[in-house]
């Protein structure tokens, strides 16, 4: 069951990469690395990573501050439940600003007071209009970050990470990490001629797709 589970989740991850964006006055958020947290007893998935606060129920379409303040600890989910039966949030890992990349840490402290200021906090999630003939190419890698118990691997090993565009380098610097996992994840899905993919995409092509 818990396969079906992870399955819809990524399709949802998968849908908001690909066709929306948040909008927060001038701000313009669009998502690279999404995490997906669910917690709900009546199917039995109960993952141990996810907040469980008020905030995070029947809140579609509003985001939740993981703290108070803004500092490196900090997160920002986008909520998508629609009762107060159970929780569902996508934490906003790697985000684009406006065009600047944003991670995790950052991000509440670029978008809180605007976010503040917003009237109808339920509707800042936006259709792209260009989403149909968006190009995107989207990975799942395991969730990063999280400091599990021994009884927590379960939830850990989970794939429930969705990142779109993982080969593109975002800054002079900066690349969006674990590219070859999510190159896997994305190949696997895909019928291409893969060492000519990751020399056009990644610049190199890792042993174990050479000559495929």
């Amino acid at each position: 069951e818990n396969t079906v589970i992870i399955s819809k989740l990524k399709e949802i991850g998968k849908k908001f990469l690909k066709e929306y964006v948040i909008k927060i006055g001038d701000l313009t958020i669009e998502p690279l690395w999404v995490e997906a947290y669910y917690f709900n007893n009546q199917v039995s998935f109960a993952d141990p990573f996810v907040y469980r606060d008020q905030d995070q129920m029947d809140n579609f379409g509003g985001l939740y501050f993981h703290h108070a303040t803004d500092d490196s600890r900090s997160g920002v989910d986008i909520c998508f439940s629609l009762s107060s039966q159970y929780y569902l949030s996508y934490l906003l890992k790697y985000t684009l600003v406006n065009g600047e990349l944003v991670s995790q840490g950052f991000l509440s402290s670029k978008i809180r007071k605007a976010y503040e200021g917003v009237e109808d906090k339920k509707h800042i999630l936006v259709k792209k209009s260009d989403h149909k003939e968006s190009q995107d190419i989207i990975g799942c890698t395991q969730r990063i970050g999280l400091k599990p118990r021994k009884d927590e691997k379960e939830y850990q090993g989970y794939e429930l990470a969705m990142v779109k565009n993982f080969d593109k380098k975002y800054t002079a610097k900066r690349k969006l990490p674990q590219i070859e996992r999510l190159t896997k994840s994305y190949l696997s899905e895909i019928k291409t001629d893969k060492e000519k993919w990751c020399l056009e995409h990644l610049g190199y092509c890792p042993k174990k797709y050479k000559g495929e």
